[in-house]
């Protein structure tokens, strides 16, 4: 409904009002003018919902933006996988044909997670790297201070080797800008989670002979991610996992990675040993 400040408004521009329609988009009451002729209707409603857009479609208000700068600060992503395509990709294998189109599914949303396990160099981080470029492009809504913003996806490629000697950084240097429960917060609540080389990091042992801290630090990530977009990448056997891990927290990092996600063993020749004797 119009205000008597808006219909003084109206009539002295010498607009006349004839009476009001429904707005086929909102559903809201909008009154219809006539001036020399002319039929008016403009639904103001829908006039708001637009501009709201405009001003807020592309923006990063500020705890948004923190969570972006804070993932550009921990991911790691090898020069060799920057700007790959899924056209680079070429399958030598059945499996590997089966993990390209599984991960083309995964961009139009068919699969939540992803846990691709097999030897080094058969492409797992190629094609999750390729995912994360093509998500990048795709938007989801983010509210903060009562507002929805439509903001691009987040998506974080974390290489766990790295991730695990960035976390130890953080215990004796402060200047770094980050710390334990920064990282894993920030790994906690992006978009896009992908973990490449799960269980490829090299930890203290401790007296029996497992490396219970860097389990811990994962298991803490996988747990925290249940029911989010993740992909993991795992280069070990089941039996490796829990030999590295102890049985028990190893079976737990297994049943996290697996849960909910699309799994698939890719095998094929290592393309990095191309032309090696």
């Amino acid at each position: 409904m119009k205000s008597i400040k808006d219909l003084d408004i109206m009539q002295t521009l010498n607009f006349t009002l004839i009476g009001e329609r429904i707005c086929e988009k909102c559903d809201s009451k909008v009154p219809v003018y006539e001036k020399n002729g002319e039929k008016i209707s403009h639904c103001l409603n829908c006039e708001r919902l637009k501009l709201s857009k405009e001003l807020t479609e592309g923006y990063e208000p500020p705890k948004r933006r923190l969570l972006s700068d804070r993932a550009k600060a921990i991911e790691f992503i090898p020069s060799d996988l920057e700007y790959v395509t899924f056209d680079d990709y070429i399958p030598k294998t059945e499996s590997q044909m089966e993990a390209k189109q599984i991960s083309l599914d995964y961009i139009k949303g068919k699969h939540t997670a992803i846990l691709l396990n097999g030897d080094p160099g058969t492409g797992k981080s190629h094609l999750f790297r390729c995912i994360a470029r093509e998500l990048e492009k795709q938007t989801v809504d983010w509210k903060e201070n009562g507002r929805t913003y439509k903001v691009r996806k987040i998506a974080l490629f974390a290489k766990v080797p790295e991730l695990m000697k960035l976390i130890q950084r953080t215990y004796n240097n402060k200047k770094i800008g980050l710390t334990e429960e920064i990282i894993l917060d920030t790994l906690a609540t992006v978009d896009v989670l992908i973990l490449d080389e799960i269980a490829g990091e090299r930890s203290k042992r401790e007296p029996n002979g497992f490396e219970t801290w860097s389990g811990d630090i994962i298991y803490q990530i996988l747990d925290r991610r249940q029911g989010k977009q993740n992909l993991y990448n795992l280069n070990y056997s089941s039996a490796e996992v829990k030999k590295k891990y102890d049985e028990t927290p190893g079976k737990r990092i297994l049943s996290r990675m697996a849960s909910g996600a699309k799994m698939l063993k890719v095998d094929g020749p290592d393309h990095r040993m191309k032309g090696a004797n």
